[in-house]
Protein backbone atom coordinates (compact mmCIF):
# COMPACT_ATOMS: atom_id res chain seq x y z
CA UNK A 1 0.00 0.00 0.00
CA UNK A 2 1.47 3.32 -1.08
CA UNK A 3 1.97 6.00 1.49
CA UNK A 4 0.31 9.38 1.05
CA UNK A 5 2.76 12.17 0.24
CA UNK A 6 3.73 14.44 3.12
CA UNK A 7 2.04 17.80 3.11
CA UNK A 8 4.29 20.63 1.98
CA UNK A 9 5.74 22.75 4.79
CA UNK A 10 3.65 25.76 5.57
CA UNK A 11 5.36 29.05 4.84
CA UNK A 12 6.74 30.95 7.82
CA UNK A 13 4.57 34.00 8.37
CA UNK A 14 6.42 37.25 8.01
CA UNK A 15 5.48 40.10 10.31
CA UNK A 16 4.03 43.14 8.68
CA UNK A 17 6.46 45.91 7.98
CA UNK A 18 4.76 48.13 10.54
CA UNK A 19 5.59 45.70 13.35
CA UNK A 20 9.26 45.32 12.55
CA UNK A 21 11.26 46.99 15.30
CA UNK A 22 14.54 48.43 14.19
CA UNK A 23 17.19 49.40 16.78
CA UNK A 24 17.26 53.12 17.57
CA UNK A 25 20.04 54.99 15.87
CA UNK A 26 22.75 56.30 18.15
CA UNK A 27 22.44 59.64 16.42
CA UNK A 28 18.80 60.00 17.47
CA UNK A 29 19.36 62.39 20.44
CA UNK A 30 16.85 64.51 22.29
CA UNK A 31 18.27 67.79 21.05
CA UNK A 32 15.47 69.80 22.59
CA UNK A 33 16.36 68.64 26.12
CA UNK A 34 20.04 69.27 25.47
CA UNK A 35 19.36 72.80 24.30
CA UNK A 36 17.19 73.53 27.30
CA UNK A 37 19.83 72.13 29.67
CA UNK A 38 22.53 74.16 27.93
CA UNK A 39 20.44 77.30 28.19
CA UNK A 40 19.89 76.64 31.89
CA UNK A 41 23.62 76.16 32.45
CA UNK A 42 24.39 79.38 30.56
CA UNK A 43 21.85 81.38 32.57
CA UNK A 44 23.11 80.01 35.88
CA UNK A 45 26.72 80.71 34.96
CA UNK A 46 25.90 84.21 33.75
CA UNK A 47 24.03 84.97 36.97
CA UNK A 48 26.96 83.70 39.03
CA UNK A 49 29.42 85.90 37.14
CA UNK A 50 27.19 88.94 37.60
CA UNK A 51 26.93 88.25 41.33
CA UNK A 52 30.71 87.99 41.47
CA UNK A 53 31.12 91.29 39.63
CA UNK A 54 28.68 93.09 41.93
CA UNK A 55 29.80 91.65 45.24
CA UNK A 56 33.37 90.38 44.88
CA UNK A 57 32.03 87.36 46.81
CA UNK A 58 32.96 88.89 50.14
CA UNK A 59 36.36 90.01 48.89
CA UNK A 60 37.29 86.41 48.03
CA UNK A 61 37.12 86.39 44.22
CA UNK A 62 39.07 83.13 44.10
CA UNK A 63 35.78 81.40 44.95
CA UNK A 64 34.15 82.68 41.77
CA UNK A 65 35.66 80.44 39.10
CA UNK A 66 36.13 77.14 41.00
CA UNK A 67 32.40 77.22 41.74
CA UNK A 68 31.41 78.12 38.19
CA UNK A 69 31.40 74.51 36.94
CA UNK A 70 29.15 73.36 39.78
CA UNK A 71 26.82 76.30 39.23
CA UNK A 72 26.57 75.49 35.51
CA UNK A 73 25.70 71.84 36.26
CA UNK A 74 23.04 72.88 38.75
CA UNK A 75 21.61 75.30 36.18
CA UNK A 76 21.50 72.57 33.52
CA UNK A 77 19.52 70.26 35.80
CA UNK A 78 17.28 73.05 37.07
CA UNK A 79 16.56 74.15 33.50
CA UNK A 80 14.89 70.81 32.78
CA UNK A 81 12.43 71.18 35.65
CA UNK A 82 9.28 73.21 36.04
CA UNK A 83 11.20 75.65 38.21
CA UNK A 84 13.21 76.80 35.20
CA UNK A 85 11.09 79.94 35.03
CA UNK A 86 12.63 81.03 38.35
CA UNK A 87 16.10 80.68 36.85
CA UNK A 88 15.13 82.80 33.83
CA UNK A 89 13.69 85.51 36.08
CA UNK A 90 16.72 85.56 38.38
CA UNK A 91 19.07 85.83 35.42
CA UNK A 92 17.06 88.69 33.95
CA UNK A 93 17.01 90.52 37.28
CA UNK A 94 20.77 90.08 37.69
CA UNK A 95 21.46 91.49 34.24
CA UNK A 96 19.17 94.46 34.84
CA UNK A 97 20.88 95.18 38.18
CA UNK A 98 24.31 94.96 36.57
CA UNK A 99 23.35 97.39 33.80
CA UNK A 100 21.84 99.88 36.25
CA UNK A 101 24.88 99.84 38.53
CA UNK A 102 27.58 99.82 35.86
CA UNK A 103 25.99 101.99 33.18
CA UNK A 104 24.11 104.67 35.10
CA UNK A 105 24.84 107.14 37.88
CA UNK A 106 22.83 105.04 40.35
CA UNK A 107 25.74 104.48 42.77
CA UNK A 108 26.62 108.17 43.03
CA UNK A 109 23.15 109.77 42.89
CA UNK A 110 20.77 107.22 44.40
CA UNK A 111 22.82 104.88 46.56
CA UNK A 112 23.62 106.48 49.96
CA UNK A 113 27.38 105.98 49.64
CA UNK A 114 28.22 109.36 51.16
CA UNK A 115 26.39 108.36 54.35
CA UNK A 116 29.18 105.86 54.99
CA UNK A 117 31.84 108.59 55.07
CA UNK A 118 32.59 110.22 58.40
CA UNK A 119 34.86 113.27 58.46
CA UNK A 120 35.54 115.04 61.77
CA UNK A 121 37.25 118.40 62.22
CA UNK A 122 40.69 118.19 63.76
CA UNK A 123 40.78 119.65 67.27
CA UNK A 124 42.86 122.69 68.09
CA UNK A 125 44.85 120.84 70.74
CA UNK A 126 47.18 118.01 69.62
CA UNK A 127 45.85 114.48 69.89
CA UNK A 128 47.55 111.65 71.73
CA UNK A 129 48.14 109.47 68.65
CA UNK A 130 47.34 108.95 64.99
CA UNK A 131 46.16 105.41 64.22
CA UNK A 132 46.42 104.22 60.60
CA UNK A 133 44.41 101.09 59.83
CA UNK A 134 45.77 98.37 57.58
CA UNK A 135 44.39 97.69 54.12
CA UNK A 136 46.10 94.52 53.01
CA UNK A 137 49.50 93.54 51.65
CA UNK A 138 50.78 91.77 48.56
CA UNK A 139 52.54 88.37 48.69
CA UNK A 140 55.83 90.29 48.48
CA UNK A 141 55.07 92.32 51.61
CA UNK A 142 54.16 95.53 49.80
CA UNK A 143 51.26 97.74 50.79
CA UNK A 144 48.26 97.51 48.48
CA UNK A 145 47.01 100.86 47.10
CA UNK A 146 44.28 101.17 49.73
CA UNK A 147 46.77 100.64 52.58
CA UNK A 148 49.25 103.07 51.01
CA UNK A 149 46.55 105.75 50.77
CA UNK A 150 45.85 105.39 54.47
CA UNK A 151 49.49 105.53 55.50
CA UNK A 152 50.17 108.61 53.38
CA UNK A 153 47.20 110.37 54.98
CA UNK A 154 48.47 109.46 58.44
CA UNK A 155 51.97 110.69 57.65
CA UNK A 156 50.50 114.00 56.47
CA UNK A 157 48.93 114.40 59.91
CA UNK A 158 52.22 113.58 61.60
CA UNK A 159 54.01 116.11 59.39
CA UNK A 160 51.56 118.72 60.65
CA UNK A 161 52.23 117.73 64.29
CA UNK A 162 48.69 116.56 64.93
CA UNK A 163 49.99 113.97 67.43
CA UNK A 164 53.33 112.84 68.88
CA UNK A 165 52.89 109.11 68.07
CA UNK A 166 51.97 107.20 64.93
CA UNK A 167 50.35 103.76 65.28
CA UNK A 168 50.06 101.43 62.31
CA UNK A 169 48.30 98.07 62.19
CA UNK A 170 49.50 95.01 60.31
CA UNK A 171 47.20 92.25 59.11
CA UNK A 172 47.98 88.59 59.58
CA UNK A 173 49.17 86.80 56.47
CA UNK A 174 49.16 83.07 57.04
CA UNK A 175 51.53 82.02 54.28
CA UNK A 176 55.25 82.53 54.85
CA UNK A 177 54.62 85.06 57.64
CA UNK A 178 54.88 88.02 55.24
CA UNK A 179 54.30 91.49 56.76
CA UNK A 180 54.37 95.03 55.45
CA UNK A 181 56.74 96.31 58.14
CA UNK A 182 59.60 97.00 55.74
CA UNK A 183 57.39 98.82 53.25
CA UNK A 184 55.75 100.85 56.01
CA UNK A 185 59.19 101.88 57.25
CA UNK A 186 60.22 102.99 53.76
CA UNK A 187 57.14 105.15 53.38
CA UNK A 188 57.49 106.54 56.92
CA UNK A 189 61.02 107.72 56.02
CA UNK A 190 59.46 110.24 53.61
CA UNK A 191 58.59 112.46 56.59
CA UNK A 192 61.70 113.98 58.15
CA UNK A 193 60.05 114.92 61.45
CA UNK A 194 61.16 112.47 64.17
CA UNK A 195 58.38 110.55 65.89
CA UNK A 196 57.89 106.97 67.10
CA UNK A 197 55.93 104.55 64.91
CA UNK A 198 54.30 101.80 66.93
CA UNK A 199 52.87 98.63 65.43
CA UNK A 200 49.72 96.72 66.26
CA UNK A 201 50.17 93.33 64.62
CA UNK A 202 48.22 90.08 64.35
CA UNK A 203 44.90 91.62 63.35
CA UNK A 204 42.15 90.05 61.29
CA UNK A 205 39.33 92.58 61.57
CA UNK A 206 38.65 96.20 62.40
CA UNK A 207 37.52 95.01 65.82
CA UNK A 208 40.95 93.42 66.36
CA UNK A 209 42.64 96.69 65.40
CA UNK A 210 40.56 98.66 67.89
CA UNK A 211 41.03 96.24 70.79
CA UNK A 212 44.78 95.78 70.23
CA UNK A 213 45.35 99.50 69.75
CA UNK A 214 43.56 100.17 73.05
CA UNK A 215 45.82 97.68 74.83
CA UNK A 216 48.90 99.28 73.32
CA UNK A 217 47.98 102.91 73.95
CA UNK A 218 46.40 102.43 77.34
CA UNK A 219 49.88 102.08 78.86
CA UNK A 220 50.72 105.51 77.41
CA UNK A 221 47.50 107.04 78.70
CA UNK A 222 46.66 107.86 75.08
CA UNK A 223 42.91 108.07 74.60
CA UNK A 224 42.37 110.88 72.10
CA UNK A 225 43.26 109.53 68.67
CA UNK A 226 42.80 110.27 65.01
CA UNK A 227 41.70 107.15 63.14
CA UNK A 228 42.75 107.17 59.47
CA UNK A 229 41.15 104.77 57.00
CA UNK A 230 39.46 104.63 53.59
CA UNK A 231 36.39 106.83 53.07
CA UNK A 232 33.64 104.18 53.14
CA UNK A 233 35.33 102.43 56.06
CA UNK A 234 35.34 105.50 58.33
CA UNK A 235 31.86 105.17 59.78
CA UNK A 236 32.31 101.59 60.98
CA UNK A 237 35.97 101.90 61.95
CA UNK A 238 35.58 105.04 64.06
CA UNK A 239 32.46 103.71 65.77
CA UNK A 240 34.38 100.53 66.60
CA UNK A 241 37.27 102.49 68.15
CA UNK A 242 34.82 104.59 70.14
CA UNK A 243 33.17 101.45 71.45
CA UNK A 244 36.41 100.20 73.07
CA UNK A 245 36.94 103.56 74.79
CA UNK A 246 38.78 105.94 72.46
CA UNK A 247 37.85 109.57 71.89
CA UNK A 248 38.01 109.48 68.08
CA UNK A 249 38.61 112.08 65.42
CA UNK A 250 37.77 110.38 62.13
CA UNK A 251 39.95 111.15 59.09
CA UNK A 252 39.12 109.64 55.68
CA UNK A 253 42.17 109.12 53.49
CA UNK A 254 42.17 110.27 49.88
CA UNK A 255 41.42 107.11 47.91
CA UNK A 256 43.11 105.98 44.70
CA UNK A 257 40.90 102.89 44.61
CA UNK A 258 37.46 104.49 44.23
CA UNK A 259 35.69 107.84 44.19
CA UNK A 260 32.62 108.28 46.36
CA UNK A 261 31.10 111.07 44.29
CA UNK A 262 32.97 111.02 40.97
CA UNK A 263 32.64 107.43 39.70
CA UNK A 264 31.80 107.97 36.03
CA UNK A 265 32.59 104.68 34.27
CA UNK A 266 31.58 101.06 34.65
CA UNK A 267 34.71 99.90 36.43
CA UNK A 268 34.66 102.73 39.00
CA UNK A 269 30.95 102.30 39.63
CA UNK A 270 31.30 98.56 40.21
CA UNK A 271 34.21 99.12 42.59
CA UNK A 272 32.26 101.73 44.54
CA UNK A 273 29.20 99.48 44.72
CA UNK A 274 31.24 96.53 45.99
CA UNK A 275 32.88 98.64 48.69
CA UNK A 276 29.53 100.10 49.75
CA UNK A 277 27.87 96.68 49.86
CA UNK A 278 30.71 95.17 51.88
CA UNK A 279 30.66 98.01 54.42
CA UNK A 280 26.89 97.95 54.67
CA UNK A 281 26.86 94.23 55.48
CA UNK A 282 29.79 94.64 57.89
CA UNK A 283 28.01 97.52 59.67
CA UNK A 284 24.94 95.33 60.21
CA UNK A 285 27.14 92.53 61.59
CA UNK A 286 29.08 94.84 63.92
CA UNK A 287 25.91 96.44 65.22
CA UNK A 288 24.36 93.01 65.86
CA UNK A 289 27.49 91.96 67.79
CA UNK A 290 27.55 95.19 69.78
CA UNK A 291 30.94 96.20 68.40
CA UNK A 292 30.07 99.74 67.33
CA UNK A 293 29.15 102.81 69.29
CA UNK A 294 25.70 104.29 68.66
CA UNK A 295 27.39 107.67 68.26
CA UNK A 296 28.42 107.89 64.62
CA UNK A 297 29.43 111.51 64.11
CA UNK A 298 30.53 114.40 66.23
Amino acid sequence: MQRAPAPPPSPIPTPPLESVVTPQSTSDIDWQSLLIAGFGATCALLTWLVVGALTGLGKVPSLLFPSAVLIALVGAVFGLTRGAIVLWLVTGAALVAFCIIAMTSFVTRVLPTSAMVRRDNLPVQPLDAVVVLSGGITPDGMLVPEALDRLLAGLALMRDSVAPVLVVTEPRRSRHGVTAAADQARVRALVARPFPMLTVDSVYTTRDEAVNAWRLLQTRNARRVAVVTSPLHTRRACATFEKVGFDVTCVPAASRVYSVTGADNGSDRLTLFREWLYERIAWIEYRARGWVSPQQTR
